[in-house]
């Protein structure tokens, strides 16, 4: 155990409802077989985070009783539970934050991001809710760790979870190399994707988003060119197109943009009334329409490889605060100009 850890408070970012973020104490778990407890050093507040505060919800996912925040977070080895091998206090590590129940038809099939039973930190999926990691220590399961070098900083290892969702979105297109890509939303998820799309061997990634500070933060991420919506027209013919805002006209118009036997894989959750497909487009031309959701650990794992070799991160970090400022780091993650805002747990 890190000395004086046990000792220390447990300070957690829980919601109660819609604009309704506190920081509390909650008791210190100590960790079963095989399991360790983490002392989380950064938590990444996602867009899932940001819709429980603005909504009290994530789509049907209603909080109905207080539940801790947060499923990004880096840390290290605190306390080893019993059974456990190969793990040492101090060992750096990453939580995958999905734990699948293994035993359904999709978990044998290999696809555990579509578990009929799964388990997401700081999800209203289920009641009683399942809390998050947005607290100084957090209990989790050795198969959801992913260490981390020590040449890796935090705030980029911190990545792993919203890039892991992009290299799902990149398997499920069957891979992206040589290709030209499409990214509809210059949001952190859509930015992310042109960063990843670039590491994996696209030939071309252009970008179209409403908002040109977006779109120049994917740019100096990964995009060869971008294209502002209602002003530049971003082109057709592509191979492979990711929508990533979720914006109901933006799913309809990318089924224009791919080539005949292309591929839209359909990645920001929709949202904005009903979806006009044009299927009319679609039949004739042989389009592939696939929905991509999370991701499966081993694609985790890969995020950490991509963000160990250096994939360049750093412009969508909009800002760091510290856990005690949590509501005030809410406010801030809510504004349409931010990427991503990170809480730190070290100080608290």
């Amino acid at each position: 155990m890190t000395a004086g850890h046990a000792h220390g408070v447990n300070h957690a970012v829980v919601i109660h409802g819609a604009h309704d973020v506190r920081v509390e104490e909650r008791p210190i778990q100590e960790p079963g077989t095989g399991e360790v407890r983490v002392a989380v050093e950064l938590g990444g507040i996602c867009g899932s985070d940001l819709s429980y505060y603005r909504k009290g919800a994530v789509g049907d996912f209603r909080v109905v009783s207080p539940m801790v925040l947060g499923h990004e977070i880096v840390g290290e080895v605190d306390e080893i539970g019993p059974g456990v091998r190969g793990w040492d206090d101090r060992d750096r590590v990453v939580v995958d934050p999905s734990s699948p129940c293994g035993t359904c038809d999709r978990c044998r099939e290999g696809r555990s991001n579509v578990c009929e039973r799964p388990r997401f930190l700081g999800s209203a999926a289920t009641t009683p809710h399942t809390d998050g990691g947005f607290a100084n220590f957090v209990v989790a399961r050795t198969a959801n760790l992913v260490p981390v070098p020590a040449r890796t900083a935090s705030d980029v290892a911190v990545f792993a979870e919203p890039l892991a969702v992009t290299v799902h979105a990149v398997h499920r297109a069957g891979g992206v190399r040589g290709a030209r890509v499409l990214v509809v939303g210059a949001g952190p998820i859509g930015s992310l994707l042109c960063a990843t799309a670039h590491a994996e061997g696209a030939a071309e990634v252009v970008v179209a988003d409403l908002d040109r500070q977006r779109l120049a933060l994917a740019e100096a991420v990964g995009a060869d060119r971008s294209a502002v919506v209602g002003e530049d027209d971003p082109g057709t013919e592509f191979d492979l197109v990711f929508e990533a805002s979720g914006a109901a006209p933006a799913i309809a118009d990318t089924l224009t943009r791919a080539r005949r036997g292309g591929r839209v894989v359909l990645v920001g959750l929709p949202h904005g009334g009903p979806l006009p497909i044009p299927v009319a487009v679609a039949v004739p031309r042989e389009i592939d329409l696939l929905g991509s959701f999370r991701f499966n650990h081993d694609e985790f794992v890969h995020a950490v490889e991509l963000l160990v070799d250096g994939l360049p991160i750093d412009p969508l970090r909009t800002g760091t605060m510290a856990v005690t400022a949590a509501p005030d780091a809410f406010a801030l993650a809510a504004q349409p100009t931010s990427m991503k805002v990170q809480l730190d747990f070290r100080a608290a």
